[in-house]
């Protein structure tokens, strides 16, 4: 069973949204911001349910091929079952007959004692073949049954996997509308910015160097910290744009290491690191405040120095920043040295 599996996204729902602080205040960057963490936290949400349909579609095309190697199983038993069957019928029928001899009659009808020894030793024949046939059918007749077991519990799985697929891209694009409806306020808050602090969101600040230990962590570094200058976009993974995680594991990716591709994941699988032990190449995570890993929305490479390079939100570029300035400090995680 294979159910086909197609995602149409909803347009933005509207939503309203308090009235604009004026152009180049404080109070106007700050809500730039607090909508931009919103935002971030949509993309996660949505990356995860991406994840979600992923795997569940990886389970319905396995459930789809356990499915058809069962029948294929259950059609196999069932076609030795009626050849094991037949054997047993000819036998039967045979007995009915009257072919079959038993031991006083073949004594009546030898001529000799070496005669009888040698009808006793097929007759003996006779009946071991005859074990062996109801011991082939009684077998078959077992692995049908288990076959047949096997292909219904494939189908269950089936269609099981079928309708949690259907569910997850409903929710998918659920999570896609609200993140285009967050995203375009996070737009809308920063066309009331100053142009001077519009173009300083838009220029890179920092072009220091920076390095790591030696080894796969400062070649992670290296590739995210050549990426400054390249525009955040909700949902990319690199080359030319990128959102915080697609940074991240893109960066780890140049140094061989394979990362979980959201925030949230690159958070629970990574080595924990105190923030007295960070070093460059490390990861640091962020959430709303709440202590709680659900709610991580943001992500940044540790560069040494209080620092880190990462893409923050939309309107900004990829850069080298504080990392007190993208939110509340939840965790670090290493992936290499």
């Amino acid at each position: 069973m294979t159910a086909a599996l197609t995602l149409g996204f909803a347009p933005p729902v509207a939503t309203a949204e308090p009235s604009p602080p004026s152009s180049g205040s404080s109070e106007a960057l700050q809500r730039y911001k607090k909508l931009g963490t919103k935002a971030a936290k949509a993309n996660e949400d949505l990356l995860a349910a991406q994840q979600d349909l992923q795997r569940k579609r990886n389970e319905l095309a396995a459930a789809d091929d356990a499915l058809a190697r069962a029948r294929a199983a259950e059609e196999e038993a069932r076609t030795a079952q009626v050849k094991a069957r037949g054997r047993v019928d000819r036998f039967i029928k045979a007995s009915y007959k009257g072919s079959r001899l038993n031991t006083v009659s073949a004594l009546l009808v030898s001529e000799s004692p070496g005669a009888f020894l040698d009808r006793r030793s097929v007759l003996a024949t006779l009946a071991a073949n005859k074990k062996d046939a109801l011991d082939a059918y009684s077998q078959t007749v077992e692995r049908a049954e288990q076959a047949r077991t096997a292909a219904e519990v494939a189908q269950r799985r089936a269609r099981e996997a079928a309708n949690a697929a259907e569910r997850l891209t409903e929710q998918l694009t659920k999570r896609k509308a609200e993140l285009e409806d967050k995203a375009a306020q996070v737009r809308r808050a920063m066309e009331q910015l100053s142009a001077d602090k519009r173009a300083e969101l838009s220029t890179v600040q920092d072009t220091g160097s920076y390095f790591g230990p030696p080894g796969a962590a400062n070649t992670a570094l290296q590739a995210a910290l050549s990426k400054r200058g390249s525009e955040y976009e909700w949902g990319a993974e690199g080359p030319a744009e990128f959102d915080c995680s697609g940074l991240t594991s893109w960066a780890y990716a140049q140094a061989g290491i394979d990362i979980p591709r959201t925030s949230r994941t690159q958070y629970r699988t990574g080595r924990p690191v105190s923030r007295s032990e960070l070093r460059p190449g490390d990861l640091l995570f962020y959430d709303d405040g709440s202590g709680d890993p659900s709610q991580i929305h943001h992500v940044g490479m540790y560069v040494g120095n209080g620092k880190i390079v990462d893409a923050p939100t939309e309107g900004q570029l990829v850069d080298v920043r504080s990392m007190e300035s993208d939110g509340h400090y939840i965790g670090a995680r290493r992936y290499a040295g």
